[in-house]
Order: structure tokens, then C-alpha cells, then sequence
């Protein structure tokens, strides 16, 4: 603690002393330079940080922070020693009398800086305890959003859309206008009661171009902020609309409309050339140590890119991912949005600095379990699972299980990683469905992991049929209506045409239970069969038939009778 306090009273004061220097020297242009640069997918220059607030909030930030009670809540939770909290005084007091809070940004200085201060806003925004279980949105901790924060979340509703596009990335960006004018602009936007009409009349005046070319500027994506390589790939290869197109080659264009067309031209080249090469490198990486892994093209899969500007390739691509909230709970009430790490990372090139239903924030010893449905974690050389966090990775222990009853301990996630290697706690070729994440009980921002997604860095594919759509009751014989559900999962084996298909039969409890694992074990053989007419691959095939061993529902109503009745079939790779 000793040398966070010396480093936060160090860094605040070059913050403030940067800032006086910057805004001396600094007078701003509205007009677009061709000697500006990108800070394409590296964003360390974006917006300098800056935050636009008003003087209700400034000082309320100062308050939050220089607070007697958040220090006390701190000593109180032993988080903190006497002569620590002795330190913090002396330093939030030096740093009180030399600068504004608001001109400080704790993640843009690093860990040191952001764990003492966010440890005093966390104390502050949830001094609400308490136990409890949720698999929901039952718990939402106080949102202070900066006017910037309010600005972009008024032109995303007003352009109905909830991802990062052109017109947000240019009002934000560092190039092309002053300061001063893009602060105006976000002022406009930021009220709560913003309509969409009030939203127009700000982009009129910023970017001083006419209805018809503000609606094709609104048509235009993202030219920077993508979060995978297909991503990368569709801004490579997208068109201009029909009416976009006449319309530059018919003259009657503007030249600050056409400016932005030649920004967004520059952006998006340099945009998906960066990460396409990024995504190359991390390609190659992962079939360097996985040498016998299928693939058919250089772009197979997916590769995606985290907070942290790490590129992680998934063979499998969005398959990877967890695709189910089991559970999610907290000993404290302060985590929430469980939801948000379910699919695919969707929030990787967004600022979080305050809870979003994307992300879920685990919470202080939260404890999250997510299934795997589609896909099943299994053992490849190297990392074999990646914990997408959004800030700093804080410790959690980690868990996988078959059946989401007996888990089996991973270990710790710390150390500026979120990739984790199962070998030394599994067999070859074993799979897993389930995943539990525990906070190891950390104070930040937002306490405990902020996780966006967990991925199957190498997962195994996994498959699920309804025996009722294949086969008569008591049967084992293909009905004649089964050929449009086989080839569907035909197609779906061919995304990995290589590797070991695990087939196995399961049933309800109906009947006796020898009959029941014979008839499992024939429908098993059955789809086997067709199966090695139907592929050419350089497949081994297995069959296991588990009767009705391995329920997934109980065997207590007809609904769930039809659950347990089922062929489940895994693919996993060479």
C-alpha cells in the first residue's frame, strides 16, 4: 500500500502538471489534417481520457473520494491498516489542494493508482451488505456516468443502435475538431431528456453538413472498434449503399462530407489491415503448438481481441463460448448482470467504468457458474480456457465440472492473465460443461472480476438430438423423417473434419434399466452408422450407450422424460 500511495500522489501531480502544459499549448482546429494518425485498436491516445463534466459533478466526485467514511468502511473490512489509512489521508489531501479530480483517470495510470481509489468508490457507490442468490438483474449498484458516458448512450438510442459506429467514434476521437466544439457537442447530447430530435439538431451543428448527408453518415459502421477478425474482415470487405455511391460521384457532395468519407476511408483500411495481421499472428501461434489441428483456410475460425489488446484465436469461433447462466451467487450484494457473460465478448473496445448489462461484475465472493451447450471444454496444448475480463484481471478461482455437481479445482486466475491450461488436472480427451468462477474477495471499482465472455480456447463440439425426432418409441431403427435432422448434424461435424465423434445414447427412466442401456447403446450404433456414410473426414468413431444413467432433467413429467431421451454426440479434434 505504501507504494500506491507514493505512486498515486506522483502520478496526480504529473496529471495536473500535463494538463496545465497541454492546455496552454493547445488551441484546437476544425479543420481535418493529413498528418493526423490513427490510434487504430491500440486507443492510447483516444479522446485523451477526458471526461466532460459539469461542476455539480465534479465536486461530488472530490467528495466521493476525499470521504471520511469511505476510508473508515475501508479499516473497517480490513482492507486497510491504521498506518495506511494514515497515508491515504495525507495523500488525497496533497492531491485535493493541487488539482481537480475530474481531470484524473484511475485505469489510464495504472493498477497501483486505480486499487486505492477505486477501493474508496466501490466503498461509496455500495455500502449496502447482505447475502443473496440471483440469476437475474435483482441487484444494481449506484451509476454515476460521466456527460460523456450520458452523450453516447442518448445518440445510440437515437440511432437504435447499441454498438460503437462512426458518427460516436468522430465525436469522441482525438482528430478533426477542437476540443472545445466536441466538448459542446457532448454537453447537447448528454441530458437525460435528449430526444431524437434535439440529437439531430447536435450533429447539424457539429458537423455542418445538411440532413441528407447526415443520414448517409449515420449508415456508416465503426471504421475502428471491432472485436474479432470477422468483424475485421466485413469492414475489409463492405460496400457504400447504391444511393451513397451515386451520390459522391454526382457532385453535388460537400467538402466537409466528403472529408469525413476520406476520415472513415482511412480509418477503416488502416482498422482491419491492424487486426487481420494481429489475428494472422495469433492464428499461427495456436497451430504452432496444436500442429495436428484441422484447418481448412487461413480463415478458419476466429479470432477475437480482449481489454487488454491480447489476441486470442478460437478454432471453433463463436462456438466457443459459454452459452448458459447457471447461477450467479453473492455473499455481498454488490455484483449483478450474471447475463452479460454469456456469448461472445461484446464489450472489449468499450470504456467500463461503471456496471453494464454486458458484463458480468462477479461481485465481492460472488461465485458464477456458466454451462457450455454447444461446445465442451477439452484439453489442447496450451491454454485451453480464456476468462474475457474487462479491467484488471482480479484474482478468482477457477473450477470445471461434467455435470455442474462434481468440480474438479483449476486454481487461481491472477498475474495479468485470464488464460488457463487444464492439463495437469485432466485426462486426454475428456470434456467438461461447466465452468465456476469465485472471487477471491478484491476491492475495485467494481468489485471482483468484470467478466465479458469465457471461451473454450480448443473446445470440443458438441451436438444434441431428441431421440422421438430419429426414432419410434422402444426403437432403434431411423424413422424416414429423421434424414433432415441427420443432415443438419452432418453439416455441423464438417465445421471440424477431423477428430474423434463420441456418439452416446441416453433414455428415461422407463423400463428396465438393462434394456434401457442396450437400446441406448443400439441407437447410439444406429446414428454411427449413418454417420460413416454421410462423412469423409478422418474420423475415429466411438459409441457408449448410459441407458438412463445420465438424466439431465428428472424423470418426474413428460417434458422432461422427453429431455433425458436424447443422442448426444461430441466431436473432438486430432
Amino acid at each position: 500500500m505504501t507504494t500506491r500511495i507514493v505512486l498515486l500522489i506522483l502520478c496526480m501531480t504529473l496529471v495536473v502538471a500535463c494538463k496545465n502544459s497541454g492546455e496552454q499549448g493547445s488551441a484546437g482546429s476544425d479543420e481535418i489534417s493529413d498528418n493526423e494518425t490513427s490510434n487504430t485498436n491500440d486507443w492510447s491516445n483516444e479522446d485523451e481520457d477526458e471526461d466532460f463534466e459539469n461542476e455539480f459533478d465534479e465536486n461530488q466526485f472530490m467528495q466521493n473520494f476525499y470521504s471520511e467514511e469511505a476510508i473508515e468502511m475501508m479499516l473497517a473490512s480490513g482492507q486497510i491498516s491504521e498506518e495506511e489509512a494514515k497515508q491515504i489521508r495525507e495523500g488525497l489531501k496533497n492531491m485535493a489542494e493541487g488539482g481537480n479530480f475530474s481531470d484524473f483517470d484511475p485505469e489510464k495510470y495504472g493498477d497501483s493508482i486505480s486499487n486505492v481509489l477505486g477501493d474508496l468508490e466501490a466503498s461509496l457507490n455500495d455500502p449496502e451488505t447482505g447475502t443473496g442468490t440471483t440469476t437475474g438483474n435483482n441487484y444494481k449498484p449506484k451509476q454515476n456516468k460521466t456527460e460523456k458516458e450520458r452523450a453516447v448512450e442518448n445518440l445510440r438510442k437515437a440511432m437504435n443502435l447499441d454498438r460503437p459506429f462512426f458518427i460516436e467514434e468522430y465525436l469522441k476521437g482525438w482528430y478533426g475538431y477542437s476540443r472545445e466544439k466536441r466538448k459542446m457537442a457532448f454537453r447537447g447530447l448528454a441530458s437525460e431528456s435528449t430526444s431524437a430530435e434535439e440529437v439531430n439538431a447536435v450533429l447539424f451543428e457539429f458537423f455542418e453538413i445538411d440532413q441528407s448527408e447526415l443520414d448517409f453518415l449515420k449508415q456508416l459502421p465503426a471504421a475502428e472498434k471491432i472485436v474479432s477478425e470477422s468483424e475485421a474482415r466485413n469492414l475489409r470487405d463492405m460496400k457504400y449503399s447504391k444511393e451513397l455511391t451515386a451520390y459522391l460521384k454526382s457532385g453535388k457532395a460537400s467538402e466537409k462530407f466528403k472529408a469525413l468519407i476520406d476520415r472513415f476511408e482511412l480509418l477503416r483500411k488502416r482498422t482491419h489491415r491492424n487486426f487481420l495481421q494481429k489475428s494472422k499472428k495469433a492464428r499461427e501461434e495456436f497451430y504452432k503448438v496444436n500442429p495436428g489441428w484441422y484447418a481448412n483456410t487461413d480463415e478458419s475460425g476466429d479470432t477475437y481481441i480482449d481489454s487488454h489488446r491480447n489476441y486470442i484465436h478460437l478454432p471453433l469461433g463463436k462456438l466457443s463460448f459459454a452459452d448458459r447462466l447457471i447461477s450467479h451467487e453473492m455473499d455481498i450484494k454488490n455484483g449483478n448482470y450474471p447475463e452479460g457473460a454469456v456469448g461472445v465478448p461484446d464489450m472489449a473496445v468499450e470504456d467500463l467504468r461503471i456496471a453494464h448489462p454486458k458484463v458480468c461484475n462477479l461481485g465481492t465472493r460472488g461465485v458464477l457458474v456458466l454451462e457450455f451447450t454447444d461446445n465442451a471444454i477439452v484439453d489442447v496444448n496450451g491454454p485451453d480456457l480464456y476468462v474475457f475480463e474487462m479491467g484488471a484481471i482480479e484474482p478468482t478461482n477457477l473450477e470445471i465440472s461434467k455435470d455442474g455437481e462434481n468440480w474438479i479445482e483449476v486454481g487461481r486466475i491472477d498475474g495479468g492473465t485470464a488464460a488457463v491450461d487444464i492439463a495437469e488436472f485432466v485426462n486426454p480427451k475428456e470434456t467438461y460443461n461447466y465452468i465456476r468462477l469465485t472471487d477471491l474477495v478484491t476491492s475495485s471499482t467494481l468489485p471482483g472480476a468484470d467478466v465479458d465472455a469465457v471461451a473454450a480456447i480448443g473446445g470440443a463440439l458438441r451436438l444434441n438430438l431428441d431421440s422421438s425426432v430419429l426414432f419410434d418409441t422402444g426403437k432403434h431403427e431411423l424413422k424416414s423423417s429423421a434424414s433432415s435432422s441427420l443432415q443438419q448434424l452432418v453439416a455441423s461435424i464438417l465445421e471440424m473434419p477431423k477428430g474423434t465423434i463420441i456418439i452416446e445414447g441416453h433414455t428415461d427412466n422407463v423400463g428396465n434399466p438393462a434394456s434401457n442401456k442396450t437400446l441406448s447403446e443400439n441407437r447410439a450404433k444406429t446414428v454411427r452408422d449413418y454417420l460413416k456414410t454421410k462423412l469423409k473426414g478422418a474420423y475415429k468413431f466411438q459409441i457408449k450407450g448410459f441407458g438412463e444413467s445420465q438424466p439431465v432433467a428428472p424423470n418426474d413429467t413428460d417434458e422432461n422424460k422427453q429431455k433425458n431421451r436424447r443422442v448426444e454426440i461430441l466431436v473432438i479434434p486430432s
